[in-house]
């Protein structure tokens, strides 16, 4: 079929398009189904499962999810087919509704031509840009440093255990003839002083804000205080902007959502390489809008050097 003639007939359908470039094709911005679209979709098309299928005949299946802002492609369909056609050269592609959520793509090189044959994938440059290897072992990390987290939160537990049935020792060898009404009383303000030791700001002259200090594991992944994440973060994984504090430049970064526990985890590698961030560096999170943090940081003193 001739451009002319695809452009006709694909004028009756819905639409839209994707430049691949070079950045991290994984990234659920990228991933995203646009608004407007979505919006002219109707609810009789609709469903969780999306089929793409190129001019050649090869076809991907994949899930489609909702975070607060938008539908996304999950990783890992959308991975394959990435992989499969070797994106990341700002290649331009159409994706065109063919009936529910089947859809025809045309894959256009950056010089205008469209690819029909399927590229061979590169050896050498993965999806986001980061080795294989490396994305393992961080979630090797991620995944140590959590069992690190629980076996201390268990630790901890059990000391306080301990110090209970201690002042259950110590409470036993109060008069009987205290009336339970004082006991009542006591315990109530014991309560009060332990709840107000236990409370940290977390907002500071009305903008959320978390402080931390850089350790070897934060600089591939970044826990975020319990605390902050509990007050401030929804209950679901999403990607955050992170600028500079002088705002020369900024980062998307996911902030995955665990049971346990909350990480900025793809993407935050790359903007501790590129702030740059040292161990021991002092760090200062704004949340100065429910999806931007301003990340402004204090250097360790090992990098102070003193000038004669």
């Amino acid at each position: 079929m001739s451009w002319n003639g695809r452009i006709k007939e694909e004028r009756k359908n819905l639409s839209f398009f994707k430049i691949f470039q070079s950045a991290d094709l994984s990234s659920e911005c990228m991933r995203a189904l646009p608004y407007n679209f979505m919006q002219n979709l109707s609810k009789e098309d609709f469903s969780y499962k999306m089929v793409i299928r190129a001019e050649r005949g090869s076809s991907w299946e994949v899930d489609i999810s909702k975070n607060p802002r938008f539908y996304y492609m999950e990783k890992s369909g959308w991975n394959q087919f990435v992989s499969d056609n070797a994106l990341g050269d700002n290649e331009f592609i159409t994706f065109t509704q063919k009936g529910s959520m089947s859809f025809n793509v045309n894959i256009y090189g950056k010089n205008g031509k469209e690819i029909v044959a399927p590229r061979k994938p590169p050896t050498t440059t993965p999806l986001s840009g980061v080795k294989k290897e490396e994305g393992e072992r961080s979630y090797k990390d991620v995944k140590k440093e959590e069992e690190t987290c629980e076996s201390m939160e268990g630790v901890e537990l059990e000391e306080a255990t301990k110090k209970k049935k201690k002042s259950k020792k110590v409470l036993s060898y109060v008069e009987v003839g205290e009336s339970s009404r004082g006991s009542r009383k006591k315990k109530a303000e014991k309560l009060k002083t332990l709840k107000k030791k236990k409370k940290i700001k977390t907002v500071k002259k009305g903008v959320p804000e978390f402080e931390i200090t850089i350790r070897k594991s934060y600089l591939k992944f970044m826990l975020l205080p319990r605390v902050f994440e509990e007050e401030h973060i929804p209950g679901e994984s999403m990607e955050y902007t992170i600028h500079h504090s002088e705002m020369r430049c900024s980062w998307n970064v996911l902030c995955l959502v665990r049971e346990n526990r909350t990480v900025f985890s793809s993407g935050w590698s790359r903007l501790a390489r590129e702030f740059p961030l040292k161990v021991g560096d002092r760090c200062t999170f704004k949340l100065i809008k429910p999806t931007e943090f301003v990340l402004i940081t204090k250097k360790s003193r090992k990098e102070t050097t003193v000038i004669g």
